[in-house]
């Protein structure tokens, strides 16, 4: 049962299809628009019409034709006019096969002859045959269209029918404002009239204008000449300047991706680094005088270990002491950017003091104990045991490492 459903529902699908594609065949066909069906008998030009062409009245659109018969001599046209218009069509109306352009598909202009008030010819109707104007007007008008069409061919008829075409479409409806347009050149030219001395000395200067130029013309000559080397140059690297620019835009868009993607970090990475880079400018002028000290300690680094040994002079200070009750450690000192003597700093080092939250301040104390060598020999006594080496064999620099531990002072490098 479920079976015949499905192919029943089937059978009434395919029926609506070919119901639905007929009705489509049969709007496009304009069978269930209301029509006058009337017959126009032509000579053999009417084959030249397509079916679903124009008939005009002047120039109203009044009807089309359906089908075009021939056989051979004559075409016998079938045309459907619209009601509304079958009342304003005299029975004894002709017709003109025309072109709508010089080169354009033909359409079926209705004649009506001239006749007097008194004319009683009735309105067409559905059944009745017209025939083709056969005025002399008409056939001389159709005989031209023959004849020219030949010469035509021969002046390459796709530019004339375009260039045509286009000036009649520009001209179509404009008439008036063309009108509008040449009454205004002649309201110039009437104003432009008094002016003509004044034109005639600007043509004059013009020339004198025209001679500097054709002074200058050799220079011009030689640019244009540069102008072609660089096009024939941009010409042979074409390949390489495409390149170029396909990975500009390939980085452009990573770039864009980059921003969109990293645009509000950024902002914030310019907005937090601010405070230190105002710190970095602040004391930009220490920089020369910084690095033309660190120079200049390499150069001296170089002599304190010449030939695999150190060489230095030993410089040792006293101790500041322990922060005193009520002392809090901090940096607070505000004296700016200072190169403190760089890159030639003397030796000793003079004291400085800083703000650092103690009462006495960080002044190192210059002089002191220097280091002799009755204490290196001290100082090498104590250490040799340790590093299993004699007592003489212990290096100058264990009197730098291991002195200060002995006597509880600091020590510095000079």
């Amino acid at each position: 049962m479920r079976v015949l459903r499905l192919r029943l529902y089937g059978v009434v699908f395919l029926a609506v299809l070919a119901l639905l594609l007929s009705l489509s065949v049969a709007v496009y066909q304009q069978v269930f628009t209301p029509a006058v069906r009337i017959e126009l008998e032509a000579d053999s030009i009417g084959n030249q019409l397509d079916p679903r062409a124009d008939v005009k009245l002047r120039g109203l659109l009044v009807g089309e034709v359906r089908a075009v018969h021939a056989d051979g001599t004559k075409a016998t046209l079938d045309i459907a006019l619209k009601p509304e218009y079958v009342a304003s069509i005299p029975s004894d109306v002709h017709a003109r096969l025309l072109p709508k352009t010089l080169f354009g598909e033909k359409y079926v202009d209705l004649v009506a002859p001239a006749r007097s008030a008194h004319s009683s010819a009735r309105p067409i109707r559905a059944g009745d045959v017209i025939t083709q104007d056969r005025t002399r007007v008409g056939i001389e008008l159709q005989q031209l269209m023959n004849d020219l069409l030949p010469l035509l061919r021969t002046v390459q008829p796709g530019k004339l029918n375009a260039t045509l075409s286009a000036f009649a479409t520009a001209l179509e409806g404009r008439g008036d404002r063309i009108g509008d347009n040449l009454t205004r050149v002649e309201g110039y030219l009437h104003r432009l009239n008094p002016h003509l001395p004044s034109l005639t000395e600007d043509f004059a200067r013009l020339a004198d204008v025209a001679e500097v130029y054709g002074d200058a013309a050799p220079d011009l000559m030689e640019i244009l000449r540069n102008t072609v080397t660089t096009s024939r140059t941009l010409v042979e690297q074409r390949d390489r300047l495409a390149s170029a620019l396909t990975t500009t835009a390939t980085a452009a868009g990573t770039a864009d991706d980059f921003l969109d993607a990293n645009g509000d970090r950024l902002i914030t990475l310019g907005r937090v680094s601010r405070p230190t880079l105002d710190l970095f400018a602040h004391y930009s002028p220490e920089y020369p005088c910084l690095f033309a000290g660190l120079v200049r300690e390499e150069q001296a680094s170089e002599q304190a270990f010449r030939g695999g040994k150190m060489h230095i002079t030993l410089e040792v200070v006293r101790q500041q002491g322990a922060y005193e009750p009520g002392e809090y450690p901090r940096y607070d000192d505000r004296s700016g950017p200072n190169c403190r003597d760089l890159p030639h700093p003397p030796v000793p080092a003079p004291g400085v003091h800083l703000n650092d939250g103690s009462a006495k301040g960080s002044s190192p104390v210059p002089g002191g104990v220097s280091a002799t060598r009755a204490e290196q020999r001290a100082v090498g006594s104590l250490v040799a045991p340790v590093m299993g080496v004699p007592t003489d064999e212990v290096p100058p620099v264990a009197t730098l490492l291991f002195g200060p531990m002995a006597r509880g002072t600091a020590v510095s490098v000079a």
